[in-house]
């Protein structure tokens, strides 16, 4: 069968169904490792299932994720999986008047119902924190991204709140950045180089954690015999620091299927009765060798 026949027989079959056979996924930037690592899975689930997906990224940029937005639902798209930028959610009310499917991954929106699939940020954030204090780290900093994105305030709040409850909260300098190898790398620097009490450093996310790990080797500190670093994500490239990283692990696949597998059955009608799902998914504490045990 030739090309061209195939073609015709999509394009028929999609006007027979009035679907595109498409999925939009808009994301806020692809420098991000877990937002690329997203688009993998989404998109490998997708194909197996016939679709295919238009990919736009915003640049960090409000204005640009309402005009690929619009982009995505003129395209056509049967539905739309987005990382979303703007909080609130508010853009994504021209998707639901043109009846396009919305499902929401890593952050929820607080002005737009619709299905999502996040992780248990707060679970993660606190069991970080009682590894450290069982280990004896009472003195700690923890460098995030902007605390108004979700996954980082929620992150942040519960790790400091388990020091808290455990009478360590004056002992947690905290930095905030962005979400950037270089974030991470001036963020450690500026804490290394003046709070000589700190003993570890929690990093929020996977770039954070590699700028941090550069700004060590810069400044000639090794962990865990210097300091301590417990990082976010076991990505691949965590697996060859030696010694080992001790991380929080997200389930990517999973994260990216589930949200797949939600829109598809919004798309088929097959959701039940309707309603708006969010699905929290667990994260997993992987120990390695970076943080010492200084009880």
């Amino acid at each position: 069968m030739s090309k061209f026949q195939i073609t015709v027989n999509d394009i028929a079959r999609g006007l027979r169904s009035r679907k595109s056979m498409t999925v939009g996924l808009l994301i806020p930037e692809l420098n991000s490792t877990f937002h690329t690592n997203i688009m993998q899975h989404v998109g490998q689930f997708l194909r197996l299932r016939g679709y295919s997906c238009i990919v736009c990224d915003c640049n960090a940029d409000k204005d640009v994720e309402q005009r690929a937005l619009s982009f995505l639902i003129d395209k056509m798209v049967d539905g739309i999986i987005t990382i979303p930028l703007n909080s609130d959610g508010i853009h994504l009310s021209l998707a639901r008047e043109r009846n396009v499917p919305v499902v929401l991954i890593d952050r929820p929106a607080t002005r737009f119902d619709t299905d999502a699939v996040l992780v248990d940020n707060v679970s993660a954030g606190r069991a970080a924190a009682e590894y450290l204090l069982g280990r004896g780290h009472v003195q700690t900093a923890i460098i995030s991204g902007r605390l108004s994105i979700y996954t980082m305030g929620t992150r942040s709040k519960a790790f400091i709140e388990a020091y808290k409850q455990h009478g360590c909260g004056a002992g947690v300098s905290r930095i905030e950045t962005d979400f950037t190898i270089s974030g991470g790398y001036d963020a450690a620097k500026r804490i290394l180089s003046t709070q000589n009490s700190i003993t570890s450093v929690f990093c929020a996310n996977y770039e954070l954690t590699l700028g941090a790990i550069a700004a060590m080797n810069e400044l000639g500190m090794k962990f865990p015999d210097d300091i301590s670093i417990f990082g976010f994500d076991n990505m691949e490239m965590t697996g060859v620091f030696k010694p080992s990283l001790t991380v929080i692990e997200q389930p990517m696949q999973q994260i990216a299927q589930t949200a797949a597998a939600l829109l598809l059955e919004r798309l088929d009608g097959n959701d039940k009765n309707g309603e708006f799902r969010t699905v929290v998914l667990d994260t997993k504490l992987i120990e390695g060798e970076s943080v010492a045990d200084l009880r």
